[in-house]
């Protein structure tokens, strides 16, 4: 009699991702997309959501209740996720809800495809963020990928009569995420690994070239994002109606107002390398 094995997905434990939630409008296509990208387990730690906000999740989501009493503790719950799993993957992926990392000069390779060959022999992979528009539209869009396809052009700079460090210009450095090999690195930041191991190899995800640590990419470019392996797509703000609750809902947004939210939109380029993706 002939023996039926059952399938097994191999690499289960090749890639993990580490994000927090509070009442996010787009868990199950954020899910949706990394689980497409190659992501075998998607840990995501809640802060008091709503009921409904995980109506349609992914299997292989891990949802972990990690309520936030002060802004202090906020990241707090992913450095002990991070120690807790860290033995488990070969690859972990920091990043928040509203952020997309995606591949671009090998378009039709997954973030999988990427750290399996071009990243496979560095320990992490610092990627810069490319600033997304919301384009001013009122309402929260039925799908963030398919509707906010406008953002920054990176060749202009975006002075902000605010002031507020948050809001500044981008144009001399930007903030980088990043997908890190865990066993190299004894803890985490929210923009950056901490306490390497031994002799750890940096690179960027523009150029895969060796970096210092660091949460900054210096310089980024229409150019660079043309060419660039690895992007982080950023969509901090999606509509009035989102910026409206970051206002009410988010430690990091109640001390801001609207105009001043929306005076970091800046819709200049039509970019739908997520929408297609």
């Amino acid at each position: 009699m002939k023996t039926i094995r059952k399938k097994t997905r191999k690499n289960s434990n090749f890639l993990a991702l580490i994000v927090r939630c509070k009442n996010e409008p787009y868990v199950a296509e954020f899910v949706d997309y990394y689980i497409r990208q190659g992501v075998d387990k998607i840990y995501i730690l809640d802060d008091h959501s709503d009921k409904n906000t995980y109506k349609h999740v992914n299997k292989r989501v891990k949802i972990i209740a990690s309520g936030i009493d002060k802004q202090s503790e906020e990241f707090d719950h992913a450095k002990q996720l991070y120690q807790t799993i860290r033995h488990q993957y070969e690859w972990i992926i920091i990043v928040d809800m509203d952020e997309y990392i995606t591949t671009k000069k090998n378009i039709t390779k997954t973030i999988r495809d990427e750290l399996k060959t071009t990243f496979k022999d560095c320990m992490c992979v610092q990627i810069p963020w490319v600033m997304m528009s919301c384009n001013s539209i009122r309402y929260n869009p039925e799908s963030l990928l398919k509707t906010n396809v406008y953002r920054w052009n990176h060749d202009k700079k975006h002075p902000n009569p605010t002031n507020e460090p948050k809001f500044r210009c981008r144009y001399d450095e930007i903030e980088v995420k990043y997908i890190v090999k865990p066993k190299y690195f004894e803890t985490i930041d929210l923009h950056q690994p901490l306490h390497p191991i031994g002799n750890v190899k940096i690179v960027d995800g523009v150029r895969n070239k060796p970096r210092p640590n660091g949460i900054f990419y210096k310089n980024l470019r229409e150019k660079d994002i043309q060419e660039g392996y690895l992007l982080c797509y950023h969509y901090r703000i999606v509509s009035v109606e989102q910026c409206l609750n970051k206002i009410k809902y988010n430690l990091w947004y109640k001390k801001y107002n609207l105009k001043q939210l929306l005076s970091f939109d800046h819709p200049e380029i039509l970019d739908e390398t997520l929408k297609h993706k």
